[in-house]
């Protein structure tokens, strides 16, 4: 459990601070930006968090430069790959893969800015990918729910069900004579607002079915920062 929560700078470089229930002072550095967390026990004197750091920034400075030079080489837009230390995303998070083989049903966990993928030794490639297109779409499922009723009290407008599927050229569609909305499973790796624009969007539709002067009236009635929401998704990164 976190008890309390800060950023300081050292050396020009921004570091995110949480006390913890746990026992070791903890230095993470997470990819693909370098963002720097220190994790501490309860009650550690701010004297010794600096001390601490101060101690490791020769090592800070060394990774994020190893993580923004390959952001810079690879470019944000590469795909994923299921490996060790792989950047994985969740609801515009950045997270460190690692793969842990284990018998029994897999499982993912995010836990200490990692993403942990416990999976069969022998699971091939294609069985990951299944799993964690399965665990996104699991997870929007989740998120969809309230987010839909929220806006149906808001709008007034019902939505009969819901789909949630892997779509490689839409973020969302709707069957405004059945009522149905079919959302993206990748919207699970950008940020909330991502998701909830598409929801309000796609619902929108129901009434008005085309992109004409009422529907974006609408639209920015409902949700007035869409234009900046869409323009960030279509950026390609998912870290928004």
């Amino acid at each position: 459990m976190i008890e309390t929560s800060h950023t300081f700078t050292l050396a020009g470089i921004p570091i995110e601070l949480e006390y913890r229930n746990i026992k070791t002072t903890r230095l993470t550095v997470y990819p693909p930006d370098g963002r720097v967390k220190i994790s501490a026990p309860a009650g550690t004197s701010p004297e010794f968090i600096k001390n601490f750091a101060l101690s490791q920034i020769a090592w800070i400075k060394n990774q994020r430069g190893k993580f923004l030079s390959k952001a810079a080489g690879t470019g944000k837009n590469k795909k994923n790959t299921l490996r060790n230390h792989s950047t994985m995303y969740v609801w515009g998070e950045a997270y460190e893969l690692e793969l842990i083989e284990r018998n029994g049903n897999p499982k993912i966990v995010i836990e200490d800015g990692c993403m942990k993928m416990y999976i069969r030794q022998d699971a091939a490639k294609a069985k990951k990918l299944e799993y964690l297109d399965k665990w996104y779409s699991r997870i929007l499922k989740e998120a969809a729910l309230p987010v839909i009723k929220k806006w149906e009290t808001i709008t007034g407008i019902e939505v009969e069900k819901f789909y949630v599927r892997k779509m490689k050229t839409k973020w969302g569609s709707c069957n405004s004579a059945r009522q149905t909305l079919r959302l993206n499973s990748e919207l699970a790796k950008r940020s909330p607002d991502c998701l909830e624009f598409v929801i309000v969007h796609e619902m929108l539709h129901i009434i008005e079915k085309g992109h004409n002067r009422k529907f974006y009236r609408l639209l920015a009635k409902y949700i007035p920062q869409w234009k900046a929401i869409r323009k960030k998704m279509n950026s390609g990164h998912p870290n928004t």
